[in-house]
């Protein structure tokens, strides 16, 4: 049974909703008529990562139930290792510290039943989830470590490729955080992520490699540097996703980059968005106050 996330080349994007909605309904159907199947479990385990992937309100939920019974039920190491990385990837988004050390248990316990061969899709992704873990935690070491997992997933040509084009852009982003040097590399490293998740229309990560792109550039500064990042953030504005945080953090960025009265509009509508990560909205507000300040000052000298 071939399940979404299998080492298949092509499994499905968010953006393939009637493909993903016609699987997830097909696997219903042969857990609902065939409960006594042999491999049951493996068919539950392949619903789970569907609804991880469509990522509609109740998914997660439905996933991480279905993962918690292969834990309880089933005696084979590598499905259990398997719904393990998938418990951990679950508690990725929006985590917060105290769950990491479990996350990260989660990854090591999976990686003992998976091995280190990083062709074997899943302990590909007990490497990438351990790095963003890491990255959250932001522990002594935490950032050296994950740059190491990053770099062995690029290097691995054997690792699978949309874990490689994760790694390309983590690394990328530590570099816009910490390595200011290395911006010229890592404009390379997010430009190699984006050409292997081009097709992956409304991933989480095809669009966010854009907007690290965009602030790397804006970080080195150069005048095409600059109408280049325009054209990458506009992009992601315009792109039909669900990704709220990436819309306002790109609309911030863009609005950096622009004249007013653009900028004071971008701002106003990031503010007037809402479930986004407060450090957005601060930083909008922030902006906003700035902008206000400076047409006034500038009203005041004419």
């Amino acid at each position: 049974m071939s399940t979404a996330v299998d080492q298949e080349s092509g499994f499905p994007a968010p953006s393939e909703h009637e493909k993903i909605n016609k699987t997830i309904h097909k696997y219903q159907e042969i857990i609902k008529n065939f409960p006594h199947r042999a491999d049951l479990r493996e068919i539950k385990f392949g619903l789970a990562d569907l609804y991880v992937g469509r990522n509609e309100p109740g998914d997660y939920e439905c996933a991480g139930n279905i993962y918690e019974e292969i834990l309880k039920e089933s005696g084979d190491a590598y499905l259990r290792a398997r719904a393990r990385v998938g418990k951990a990837e679950l508690l990725t988004p929006g985590i917060k510290k105290e769950a990491i050390l479990y996350a990260l248990e989660l990854c090591e316990k999976a990686r003992k039943d998976l091995g280190h061969d990083l062709s074997d899709f899943f302990a590909a992704k007990t490497y990438i989830i351990e790095a963003d873990l890491r990255l959250v935690r932001d522990k002594k070491d935490d950032h050296k470590t994950c740059m190491k997992l990053h770099e062995k997933l690029i290097k691995e040509r054997r690792a699978h490729w949309y874990f490689r084009a994760r790694a390309l852009l983590g690394k990328a982003e530590l570099i816009l955080y910490h390595f200011p040097r290395k911006v010229p590399q890592a404009i390379t490293l997010c430009e190699r992520s984006f050409h292997l998740l081009k097709d992956r229309k409304g991933d989480y990560f095809r669009e966010k490699v854009r907007i690290i792109q965009a602030e790397l550039l804006m970080r080195r500064g150069r005048i095409k540097d600059f109408k280049a990042a325009q054209k990458l953030l506009s992009d992601v504005i315009k792109e039909p996703h669900a990704y709220h945080d990436l819309i306002g953090r790109a609309k911030l960025d863009l609005a950096e980059i622009s004249k007013n009265p653009k900028a004071i509009k971008l701002y106003k509508e990031v503010l007037q968005m809402e479930g986004l990560d407060p450090y957005l909205t601060d930083k909008a507000r922030l902006i906003a106050k700035k902008l206000k300040e400076k047409e006034k000052s500038k009203k005041k000298k004419r």
